[in-house]
């Protein structure tokens, strides 16, 4: 239960970590942002069946947290629409990388951003940024005295589990999201957004978080006491799921073996869109675990696999954070450590857009978006290529029509830099391009003009299919005239 919101002032000297006033002048558009303090009280739940089933372990453990919101200035201004983000922990930073992917229509359509805190091994990073800001914040473990089933300090050791810390307990933040969610539906004089228009409130969350979404529909949304007569949240996005991860429901429960199934979601009663990178569509079980597009009510599932991007690109993981003095300050500044000269640039962030925008609208309208192809998988669930290197099928753009160069889901590294596995020369999650030749591409398109014509005629498609936003068309064939003329076509 969340018994008190409190804004948090912000200063010159005093401000959100990775601040998006910063990063995207908010201010100038119109759009304000906010942070809060949100003290409660949350149980920590563990497994108690097969299927996901959870009961009351620990009941009433006070917690701090914090969350962001980012609004029209004008109320009148919203468009009803509430995007809820389970912030990304992986790299021990808060990467809100659903914001990142998706405020370009967030903010053109009047859409608020909720960010929560989802995991405390932010917390020291948070407090590093900024010792008084976030000195408030706590997530401490209500059962110290109980033992554990293995030993943390050697899964941390082995790089296991480098983010465990049993001074804290993260299963509170099942609780922390759902009395949140209610919150924001209400009408409470402590809901940060009551003055605003708040028609449909929907989850997002991108890997690990991802993960996190997939724990939270399997193990919470649909019992009694969390939905409360009612639903949760409105609909789902995913982005870059990760299906080998079931989240553990609570910090104990780390080294537990769960039902496969549980690696996905079965069962959704809102609509739900996934989308998918190359790193992600036929790695970590993803290929096992894939469940066909549905409009049957007890599941209503879109499933898009961006052909073309990477987990993390030059431009959500790198461009947007803008050389940040203060990332460099806490030594959190992401860069690019592949060996090769480019790395990958996949305008990604476009087809979130169609995405959240097709997610409200089918919570609203109850009109279903369209299916696209999967990517194409060989007998061991990698995908397959084509003439020109790069992957068949899925969903895809202009620049992979009619590509401008070759997109990898990898990249080459010095050992002890990859992102998942340490021991490897290879990083799974940032991948490379490899540009054509000023010669090939001559041939291939004949001249810059053609080229226009054909990434024009590829993105009107596209549009008419939903699966890019009209505002958003001349950006992408600009993105690729640009990328093909420093390249040598003219």
């Amino acid at each position: 239960m969340i018994s008190g919101i409190f804004e948090m002032p912000i200063t010159d000297e005093s401000y959100p970590f990775s601040s998006a006033e910063r990063y995207c002048h908010l201010s100038a558009k119109d759009y304000v942002e906010r942070e809060y303090r949100v003290d409660g009280t949350a149980n920590v739940y563990r497994t108690a069946d097969e299927d996901g089933g959870v009961e009351v372990m620990t009941a009433d453990v006070p917690y701090s947290n914090r969350i962001v919101v980012r609004a029209p200035k004008d109320p009148a201004q919203a468009s009803g629409n509430v995007v809820v983000e389970i912030i990304n922990p992986t790299s021990f930073m808060e990467i809100e990388r659903m914001w990142i992917l998706g405020h370009g229509e967030f903010v053109r359509s009047g859409d608020i951003y909720v960010g929560i805190t989802s995991k405390p091994n932010t917390i020291a990073k948070l407090k590093e940024f900024n010792p008084d800001r976030y000195a408030f914040m706590s997530w401490a473990n209500p059962t110290p005295e109980r033992p554990f089933d293995f030993d943390p300090e050697q899964l941390v050791r082995d790089g296991a589990l480098p983010d465990m810390d049993i001074s804290y307990e993260t299963g509170l933040f099942w609780d922390m999201l759902t009395d949140l969610a209610w919150l924001l539906r209400g009408d409470s004089d402590l809901n940060p957004i009551r003055d605003y228009p708040r028609q449909a409130i929907c989850l997002t969350g991108w890997s690990q978080s991802g993960a996190y979404l997939f724990r939270y529909l399997n193990s919470f949304a649909y019992r009694e006491e969390v939905r409360r007569d009612g639903r949760v949240f409105d609909g789902y996005l995913s982005g870059g799921g990760i299906h080998s991860m079931c989240i553990p429901v609570n910090q104990y429960e780390c080294c537990r073996e769960y039902a496969h199934h549980l690696l996905r979601v079965e069962h959704v009663e809102e609509p739900f869109i996934a989308l998918q990178t190359e790193s992600e569509n036929g790695r970590f079980e993803s290929w096992r675990t894939l469940m066909p597009d549905s409009d049957d009510p007890d599941f209503k599932y879109r499933l898009y696999e961006v052909t073309g991007a990477s987990h993390d690109t030059q431009w959500s993981y790198v461009d947007y954070y803008q050389d940040d003095e203060d990332l460099k300050r806490i030594d959190h500044l992401p860069v690019y450590v592949g060996k090769h000269a480019e790395a990958n640039a996949y305008p990604s962030q476009y087809l979130f857009h169609a995405a959240f925008r097709n997610l409200f609208r089918w919570v609203r309208t109850g009109a279903a978006p369209a299916t696209c192809p999967r990517i194409e998988l060989d007998a061991s669930g990698e995908n397959v290529k084509d003439a020109l290197g790069n992957t068949k099928g899925g969903l895809r753009t202009c620049l992979l029509e009619h590509p401008f160069a070759r997109y990898s889901n990898t990249s080459l590294v010095e050992p002890g830099q990859g992102t998942v596995d340490k021991t490897s020369d290879k990083d799974g999650l940032f991948g490379h391009m490899e540009s054509f030749s000023a010669s090939m591409l001559k041939e291939l398109y004949g001249s810059l003009e053609n080229y226009r014509a054909l990434c024009e005629r590829d993105t009107a498609i596209e549009v008419s299919q939903g699966f890019i936003c009209a505002e958003d068309a001349q950006a992408i064939v600009d993105f690729a005239m640009a990328s093909a003329r420093e390249r040598g076509l003219n």
